[in-house]
């Protein structure tokens, strides 16, 4: 065989090879084409808020800030008891007796009741999250057996999407099947007493930390 020939003989392979790897890169990405993920939308806050379980949190929330009022009420009636007993009979007290007492009840009128009401918030703020997340764990394997029937790969919440069709949201879908399984959510009952004792903990919390500091 001539050198020529050879040389020709080699180009057409590498010609031949060409083509087929060509043929191969198009099978390829047709095949990738074929499985594009299938993306499904869920509005996770529609879910709390309109759900029967998730209707029935902000009436025992309500509750909850009803009763814990009525005990902040009558804190801060004794407080200002206290204070009137103390403006009438402070003459009578030795200085040192007047200062503390004053000290304390100005701490009780300045500190501890305005914290406790930042505290109560708190505290409402986390059972209520608490309550959600039940309704949320209950809501997973619905969401997970409609990705399942529909194929799909992915699922995002409505807060992340600026846009998608109206048949990726399976939102309502999820709602219908989690009323069947759950009509309400019991949110964690809150007391004063609870509130102090967080309360305690947080000036505790804060005194060592000062005091930590100016060994420093």
């Amino acid at each position: 065989m001539s050198l020529r020939f050879q040389t020709i003989a080699g180009a057409a392979l590498l010609l031949a090879g060409g083509l087929a790897v060509g043929a191969i890169a198009t099978g390829a990405e047709a095949q990738q084409a074929a499985k594009a993920p299938v993306i499904l939308i869920v509005d996770q806050s529609t879910i709390l808020s309109q759900s029967d379980a998730g209707k029935t949190i902000p009436t025992q929330v309500q509750s909850i800030q009803s009763g814990v009022q009525k005990e902040f009420d009558a804190e801060a009636a004794k407080l200002k008891k206290d204070i009137e007993n103390f403006e009438k009979g402070s003459s009578l007290m030795s200085e040192e007796v007047r200062n503390k007492t004053g000290q304390e009840l100005a701490m009780r009128q300045q500190v501890q009741l305005p914290q406790q009401a930042q505290i109560m918030e708190q505290v409402l703020g986390n059972v209520v999250q608490v309550a959600q997340a039940k309704i949320l764990q209950e809501s997973q394997p619905i969401m997970k057996s409609i990705i399942d029937k529909r194929g799909a790969t992915l699922l995002l919440d409505r807060s992340a999407v600026m846009y998608a069709a109206p048949d990726s949201d399976i939102t309502q879908e999820v709602l219908a099947e989690l009323n069947k399984k759950m009509k309400t959510v019991e949110v964690q009952k809150v007391t004063l007493a609870e509130v102090k004792k967080k309360a305690a903990e947080a000036a505790a919390k804060q005194q060592a930390a000062a005091k930590k500091d100016t060994k420093k």
